[in-house]
């Protein structure tokens, strides 16, 4: 039997051995978030990649009494666009592509005359900021929520291990932190190519 470690949040198989390395939580200081929300203009694009971002981005919009209007917004993967719909978002356009080079496909058929509101991680990559700015889009981005090492992870014998699972680059940084190193001894699975190309970097 192939005994699969998952690092990340939420197992999609209750057969993997989940231990997560990493935890969500509201940032520290929100003002920058109510300031981002305050400002949006009729014509900016929302563009959300987690359904964190939207958690946090829709909770600021709770507490300052304002709603999703009609924003335009772009969503990667089913689960964002889930979460969007579930809180009542409407004008959702879904990449077809469901990682940060579908976000930067997608915009290539868009008037760059907008300009693009970007809620993430405070440990987002720049991959998707610097590659729509070169195309001419002027891109706000604004921390809707921290990811943290949760304070105490749980170590499991690798030796025992087949196959471990990273969900994001985050996941892999937090794994080195714990265990000093990545074994050779297993298979590696990712999510999506911005993950694969982090790990296929950190193996070198």
């Amino acid at each position: 039997m192939n005994r699969v470690l998952y690092t990340g949040l939420t197992s999609p198989d209750k057969e993997f051995i989940h231990t997560p390395l990493i935890e969500i939580v509201a940032v520290e200081d929100d003002a920058p978030l109510i300031e981002a929300v305050r400002q949006l203009q009729p014509n900016d694009i929302l563009l959300f990649t987690s359904r964190y971002a939207v958690k946090y981005w829709y909770e600021t919009m709770e507490k300052i009494g304002v709603g999703w209007s009609n924003h335009r917004i772009v969503s990667i993967g089913d689960t964002t666009t889930k979460a969007l719909r579930d809180l009542g978002a409407t004008n959702i356009e879904q990449t077809k592509q469901d990682d940060s080079y579908g976000v930067i496909d997608y915009f290539r058929s868009v008037d760059n005359g907008h300009s693009i509101v970007f809620p993430r991680s405070e440990l987002a990559l720049s991959l998707i900021p610097d590659g729509l700015q070169a195309m001419g889009f002027k891109v706000k981005t604004v921390t809707a929520y921290r990811n943290v090492m949760p304070q105490s992870p749980q170590k499991v014998d690798l030796n025992k291990i087949d196959t471990i699972f990273f969900t994001s680059p985050s996941t892999i940084d937090n794994f080195i932190r714990l265990y000093g190193s990545l074994p050779v001894h297993v298979e590696y699975r990712t999510r999506g190519v911005v993950t694969q190309n982090y790990l296929n970097e950190k193996l070198k």
